[in-house]
């Protein structure tokens, strides 16, 4: 996981928890208005209820209301880019959960047991306000952090027009967005050299290729909607070879047509691909959990299986019985892989690296066993146990054939969004070896695009009853 998701994990457990504690204290308040602190109130006379009995159900309620605030998408960070009605969305998510949380305390409640819908009333605007207030301060406090943490997505306007004007005014008004605006391009020779409310104009449209190369964006918005397609889909596709995000201000015919999210910043609509199930915070943390949880238990289990694996590894042929290879996940990162060695020793030290095929000479017999039964995968399990891999996941690959590939193939660079894994949905349909990368890649976007945690269980199991070499 890079820097920034980190960050930006950390900045979503802190609004988590700090949304928990107010809207708790939003319903201890409001109890303690309807019956100790305002003696106007209707009722006032009346002996109030056990403070006990309500404190029983307030954290059913709390996490009510949290599920609530997550339905309504206040937990989509920042680089969801929705910067507007926040408020609203707090005082829907409130009562959305208040009224879920009463329905439940009807259909459950106690013999002789009653809550005071008046202190339901009051827990409105007692959770509303400080939540809101809080949620405010959190943006500032986000952008401070990830400013001082050097995190800021650096931005790319394509793009000289009053659209790409507007849209620079309404991210230097959002600083909790994080941007970073590095310059701009543009669609003619014309304004080469010139600035653009203060941000350079770095070149133009046939500039783009070579500076996207440079690794110096992370993000590229294209302000000009009538631009002909085989250019965007020129853009589109470096980007997505350099992991760069890609968003453009559409027309209105693709806003009415196209299956891509529409966002927007202080009104102005921006167009993008959905975000991938695992770009959740929560969903990266639900799978990471599972990710250790199993990898922890599979190293106990499996720990037998490998040492008996080394010795007959080594006694086999002349080596190592253990090796490691660099190979590229998540954002491009490279990471050390461990194996149990199946070929030969030194085997690429003549030919370089060469891809492995079926029924290679290179494989030696104790590591053709290892291969049909996946036990040479097994020290893979400690790289998922340090973060560099996940169980489930598409297969890493090794730099030399990335070049290659991500050149040659389409899309083949998405594949490098999530974190790579032991076992993915295209080696479970037999998509391994020499057979089509371009339906490894299909197979491998389809696992990112409808990611849950079934999904990964469903893997798993067809892993376990697959005795073919996975790599």
């Amino acid at each position: 996981m890079t820097s920034r998701k980190k960050s930006n994990l950390l900045v979503s457990v802190l609004l988590l928890l700090g949304d928990a504690i107010l809207v708790f204290l939003g319903l201890y308040l409001a109890y303690e208005i309807r019956f100790g602190a305002v003696p106007l109130l209707p009722g006032r006379g009346l002996t109030a209820p056990d403070l006990g009995r309500y404190l029983q159900v307030y954290p059913l309620v709390t996490i009510v209301i949290l599920l609530s605030f997550k339905w309504f998408g206040l937990y989509r960070r920042q680089w969801s880019l929705l910067t507007s009605g926040e408020l609203w969305r707090v005082l829907k998510g409130t009562l959305a959960g208040l009224v879920v949380s009463i329905l439940i305390t009807f259909v459950y409640k106690q013999k002789d047991v009653t809550y005071s819908s008046l202190v339901a009333i009051l827990s409105v605007p007692c959770i509303v306000i400080p939540v809101t207030v809080f949620r405010k301060l959190m943006q500032h406090f986000e952008a401070w952090y990830f400013a001082r943490a050097g995190l800021t997505r650096k931005l790319l306007i394509v793009g000289t027009d009053s659209k790409a004007r507007n849209l620079i005014t309404s991210i230097r008004n959002s600083p909790q967005l994080c941007y970073e605006i590095v310059g701009v391009m543009s669609p003619s020779r014309g304004e080469q050299g010139e600035e653009v409310l203060g941000y350079p104009v770095l070149g133009t449209l046939d500039d783009m290729t070579t500076f996207l190369t440079k690794d110096l964006v992370d993000e590229v918005i294209l302000c000009i909607p009538s631009l002909d397609h085989e250019t965007k889909g020129k853009i589109i596709v470096q980007c997505e070879k350099e992991l760069i995000d890609f968003r453009l201000i559409p027309d209105m015919y693709e806003i009415l047509t196209a299956n891509l999210e529409v966002v927007s910043i202080d009104g102005i609509p921006l167009m993008g691909l959905k975000p991938l199930p695992l770009e959740n915070p929560w969903n990266r943390l639900v799978k990471r959990v599972i990710d250790v949880v199993g990898s922890s238990l599979g190293l106990v289990f499996a720990a037998p299986i490998m040492l008996w694996a080394a010795i007959f590894v080594k006694r086999s042929s002349p080596g190592p019985a253990f090796f490691r290879q660099e190979r590229c996940g998540e954002d491009g990162q490279s990471f050390s892989l461990y194996k149990l060695r199946t070929m030969r020793d030194k085997a690429e030290v003549d030919t370089g690296p060469v891809m492995t095929a079926r029924d290679d000479p290179r494989v030696t017999p104790a590591g053709a066993l290892l291969r049909k039964y996946n036990i040479d995968e097994l020290p893979q399990l400690y790289n998922v146990l340090r973060g560099d891999m996940s169980l489930v996941g598409p297969r890493p690959e090794r730099p030399f054939f990335i070049e290659q590939f991500k050149n040659g193939i389409p899309r083949y660079m998405s594949r490098h969004l999530v974190r790579s894994g032991i076992t993915g949905w295209a080696q479970v349909h037999g998509l391994r070896q020499n057979t089509s990368f371009e339906e490894r890649i299909r197979h491998d976007i389809y696992y990112m695009e409808n990611w849950s945690v079934l999904l990964d269980l469903r893997i798993m199991v067809m892993t376990l009853v697959t005795t073919k070499d996975v790599y």
